[in-house]
């Protein structure tokens, strides 16, 4: 099979969400969960809630957006575009590996700049229509995200996406949403064609600038300063957990029980420093406020640490979750001490049920998930953590309570590493992995289709690209990407694979013979197909 994502035709997304939501009250399987009205804002701009989904494998594809504005997310770091693209990336997969913590080896947007465009278009203009058609609370905000350098920044199919985020009123997919939704109004009972052509074609007014390890400051302030001087942008800089030092790094991580994570000096020997961050960060801040825009940072970056168990391939990894965390929240205190609070923070190392109330009570806000969302439960974790979103976040960060939640942390045993669960091995239940539901919740591309009524659940293979997060989480020791009877929507597809499958209703692939009569398969896969096929997702 392909590790090459498609995007869904625009019709398709649209009507597809709309029979599942009169039909189940979800949207890509997961219930629609309406968040609290407040009076929340984010660089000016108001937003129901000051939570959502961090740039990563939950904002890549328009669907994923939709499964996270339904489980309560209303802040959308889109996945980072930069210079490189689709296949130059050379992403080697799986790329995502959970345990207590989590690790990852992707780093940008597998699309090529327009696939991104494009999603991200297709997902802004479905929000504003299920927001009004289901009467949700619908102030949202998407954030872009571009890196690596300030040449690639400037480069002009990267200078295309800026311009066309902050107005994409003149592209083309822009038009066709707008038209197939107008085409198609009598699907509606609450969005009529004048709410419509009302949308707002800004689809963002804030960027993140990420850049790589050992990027010289001074590269990230002529960004940065590009991106508020030219482009208009409020802007955010990714700052990374090396800010607070080799020691303090190794002190959290080793009192906590994760000793065994191997890292050397040399990122925090290239990395910024913390007085040139500071620096940085008052120069940029009266910068943005001479263009009424806001500058902020986003904590943190991912952490590189070294591949010592075959986690995944190659030599080094990213660290997420938990022990993140540890690190994250303490750049949040000294950067928060140097600025007297003042400083805008966006969020989203380690953010979970435990920690969601204090990091917002302590004026840190917005904050955004991913790690989270790769576990049980999936982007239905989101609803949990709106639920504990406080009635008041403060203007500005308080200091003292930072200090205490950093100082709290060592005698926390909720941060105590525990101890990884050995992967089962492969069941030998008959059909365990067809009727196995687990991986539909952790699939960040809702590639894992279920079929409730009939208990089963088949693989979408072009929605997959094979991140493996659906391994790491299968109660029975499967690769659900490869192991699930599969749907292929191309000919091409059936044949770059092995799975078993079937391609509509015209070939089939069953322990390993491929035939064109249906009634070879067993009567259970006839039935599944037929189920999908009629009322299943719709595909063209």
């Amino acid at each position: 099979m392909s590790d090459l994502m498609r995007g869904i035709p625009f019709k398709n997304l649209l009507i597809n969400t709309l029979n599942e939501y009169k039909n189940t009250k979800t949207c890509y399987y997961v219930p629609v969960f309406d968040s609290k009205q407040s009076g929340y804002t984010v660089a000016g701009k108001p937003v129901s809630l000051p939570l959502g989904a961090a740039a990563g494998p939950h904002t890549q594809l328009a669907q994923n957006i939709i499964a996270g504005f339904a489980a309560g997310a209303r802040i959308f770091e889109l996945k980072t575009v930069q210079i490189m693209e689709g296949e130059e990336l050379g992403i080697i997969k799986p790329c995502i590996y959970v345990s207590d913590e989590a690790y990852n080896t992707e780093w940008s947007t597998e699309l090529t700049i327009p696939q991104a465009t494009e999603e991200y278009i297709k997902a802004y203009i479905m929000l504003h229509i299920l927001a009004k058609e289901f009467n949700l609370k619908s102030d949202f905000q998407f954030h872009i995200s571009v890196g690596y350098d300030l040449a690639g920044i400037k480069s002009a199919k990267i200078d295309t996406f800026l311009n066309t985020m902050k107005d994409a009123s003149n592209s083309d997919i822009w038009k066709a949403c707008i038209k197939t939704v107008l085409d198609n109004i009598s699907l509606f009972e609450n969005v009529n064609a004048e709410f419509v052509n009302n949308i707002s074609p800004k689809i963002s007014e804030l960027v993140t600038l990420s850049t790589m390890h050992g990027c010289p400051p001074e590269e990230i302030e002529k960004i940065a300063t590009y991106l508020i001087n030219e482009k208009g942008y409020n802007t955010y800089i990714k700052c990374n957990p090396t800010l607070i030092g080799y020691d303090k790094v190794r002190y959290l991580l080793d009192s906590n029980g994760y000793s065994d994570i191997s890292f050397d000096t040399s990122h925090f020997e290239h990395d910024m420093k913390l007085d040139d961050a500071l620096n940085m960060i008052n120069r940029l801040i009266n910068n943005a406020k001479a263009k009424n825009l806001i500058f902020g940072v986003k904590l943190t970056n991912t952490f590189p640490v070294d591949i010592k168990n075959s986690e995944l391939t190659g030599e080094t990894m990213y660290m997420s979750g938990k022990p993140l965390f540890l690190l994250a929240i303490n750049v949040a205190k000294v950067l928060s001490e140097a600025t007297d609070g003042t400083l805008p923070i966006s969020f989203s190392g380690g953010i979970d049920t435990h920690n969601i109330n204090d990091v917002l009570s302590c004026g840190i806000s917005p904050v955004t998930v991913a790690t989270l969302l790769l576990k049980s439960g999936g982007y239905k974790n989101l609803s949990k953590l709106a639920q504990l979103v406080p009635e008041n976040i403060p203007d500005k960060v308080d200091i003292n309570k930072l200090s205490n939640l950093c100082d709290s942390l060592t005698n926390d045993t909720y941060y105590q590493r525990k101890q990884a669960k050995q992967k089962p091995a492969i069941s030998t239940l008959p059909d365990a992995c067809f009727k196995c539901k687990t991986c539909v919740d952790v699939c960040p591309n809702r590639a894992n289709f279920p079929l409730e009524d009939i208990k089963a659940c088949i693989h979408i293979d072009s929605y997959c690209n094979e991140c493996g997060n659906c391994a790491c989480l299968c109660p029975f020791g499967y690769v659900p990407y490869r192991d699930k009877f599969t749907y292929f929507e191309t000919l091409s597809d059936f044949e770059n694979s092995n799975n078993d499958g079937f391609l509509n209703n015209e070939k089939y692939r069953y322990k390993g013979e491929v035939f064109e009569d249906l009634n070879k398969l067993p009567d259970e896969l006839q039935k599944v197909i037929l189920r999908f096929m009629q009322g299943g997702e719709k595909h063209e």
